[in-house]
């Protein structure tokens, strides 16, 4: 008799803290300003997966298509520290609202994760001949892509 009453107040003890630790979300399951997140408004999960590609694709276009290699990568730096508290914030909110009701948005999220992490990687690669012969070019792809990679990471 002790088991089940203890499992039922258990039980009971549970439900009610959960019952206080509803999440307010926008209509498109979003955390809102109200639950102290960032507002993705309409963006969701695809809408920051596009931001996110836009700026892979930007960051390592002005590499590749730089005359000068370093310059290059100290333009690219440049954008990158000029836009990564906004990613950040965004892709901080998105994990903590979209994400966590949404499969299908995890899979593609973290199918997104991995190839601009990998795009921007592929540079230290693909510029690894000139890299090393200069030391500062190394540094410099090495901070992009650790710069890079530190939005992804869970504060």
């Amino acid at each position: 008799m002790r088991k089940i009453i203890a499992a039922l107040l258990l039980s009971f003890a549970c439900a009610a803290a959960l019952a206080g630790c509803r999440m307010t979300t926008t209509g498109d399951g979003n955390l809102g300003a109200a639950a102290g997140g960032t507002d993705l408004g309409a963006l969701g999960v695809d809408g920051v997966i596009k931001q996110l590609s836009e700026l892979t694709e930007e960051l390592a276009g002005r590499v590749e298509k730089a005359g000068d290699t370093k310059a290059g990568v100290a333009d690219a730096q440049k954008l990158l520290d000029a836009r990564k508290a906004e990613m950040t914030a965004r892709i901080g909110a998105l994990k903590r609202g979209a994400l966590a009701q949404d499969a299908a948005g995890r899979g593609r999220w973290l199918e997104a994760e991995v190839d601009g992490t990998q795009r921007v990687s592929q540079l230290k690669v693909k510029y690894l001949d000139a890299s090393m012969r200069d030391p500062e070019l190394k540094a410099a792809l090495d901070r992009l892509a650790a710069d890079y990679d530190a939005m992804f990471k869970d504060r």
